[in-house]
């Protein structure tokens, strides 16, 4: 009989102990209460004790958000309640999660949009849709571009040949191979005289016509290019990952590194604790704000801390 390395999910708590033992092949974080785990090919939810809240029988399965979660079970996707009944039976081909009351779903070819009860709020009359953005959604119909309201009307008329999402007001449209920007009345704010549109950014948009990129403010005119901006620090506890001669420490608002540097990688701190790693090859520990070990136990994967519990992952060799 031989045996094979698996990779096992549990939950510790900030003092490393599990609250959830490791026996699930994949894990999510909490969600309203509820993480989805994979025992085998099989998915379901576990409430933080690691009971079984809802027993594990979906070929797929996502968080929940706005108190419904979507599964897939028999190929279809469908939401369910806290409980595991059905809110929605599953019937789509695709779906999102909710957001603002709003979830996109496919039927067969076509795509819209549900409510929470389960009723179309745009029904499936199109050959795609995005996602509403102050409102407005683009939507595909007979190959031609358009915004959708929330109710399922028009708001703008499906008139071209390419739609981006809304960004600072305005949105990037193509018409007959040239870009340009329309407002939410779908009124051309800057005619459409470019080969490539982005979308705005910050009252900023970069653009290519006539073989030169240039960037250009919500009036058209064309604008010096935006200074390059660094990747932003992500400081939590006061602290943020920073590199030194080749190794990670942590530093404080004014520069000063607070733990020295001596980490081959080290993560942002979440909940007072943050994750690091000592080698190419070491496994994954906490550490605490003064840079100690903040308990013995190493994990071949871990994540940040949510709510008070980190999701790890241990290898066990099992027979087979």
């Amino acid at each position: 009989m031989n045996r094979e390395k698996k990779l096992l999910w549990g939950f510790i708590d900030r003092s490393g102990n599990y609250v959830i033992e490791p026996r699930f092949d994949d894990a999510m974080n909490f969600h309203e209460g509820l993480a989805v785990v994979r025992m085998d090919y099989l998915r379901g939810f576990i409430d933080r004790t690691g009971a079984f809240a809802i027993e594990p029988k979906f070929q797929l399965a996502y968080s929940f958000a706005e108190g419904l979660a979507r599964v897939m079970i028999d190929d279809k996707w469908g939401f369910i309640r806290p409980d595991g009944s059905w809110a929605i039976e599953p019937a789509f081909d695709k779906a999102s999660e909710f957001k603002d009351g709003l979830a996109m779903v496919k039927v067969g070819d076509m795509y819209g949009y549900i409510d929470r009860n389960g009723a179309y709020a745009v029904r499936p009359e199109y050959d795609f849709v995005g996602e509403f953005h102050d409102g407005l959604a683009w939507a595909v119909s007979n190959h031609k571009y358009g915004y959708l309201g929330r109710d399922g009307s028009w708001a703008i008329n499906p008139v071209f040949d390419i739609a981006n999402d809304f960004s600072d007001g305005l949105a990037a449209v193509m018409k007959e191979e040239k870009y340009g920007y329309i407002d939410r009345s779908g009124t051309y704010v800057i005619e459409p005289v470019y080969d490539v549109a982005g979308n705005f950014d910050g009252g900023v948009a970069r653009v290519k016509k006539d073989g030169e990129w240039s960037y250009i403010d919500r009036n058209g005119a064309t604008v010096p290019e935006p200074a390059e901006q660094p990747e932003p620090e992500v400081f939590n506890d006061g602290l943020a990952p920073r590199q030194k001669d080749g190794k990670f420490g942590y530093a404080n608002s004014d520069g000063d590194f607070v733990i020295e540097p001596q980490f081959f990688r080290a993560e942002p701190f979440c909940e007072g604790l943050a994750r690091v790693l000592t080698g190419p090859k070491a496994k994954w520990m906490f550490i605490n704000t003064e840079g100690k070990a903040a308990f013995r136990s190493k994990f071949s994967q871990a994540e940040d801390f949510c709510d008070g519990l980190a999701r790890v992952c241990i290898e066990e060799y099992v027979e087979v």
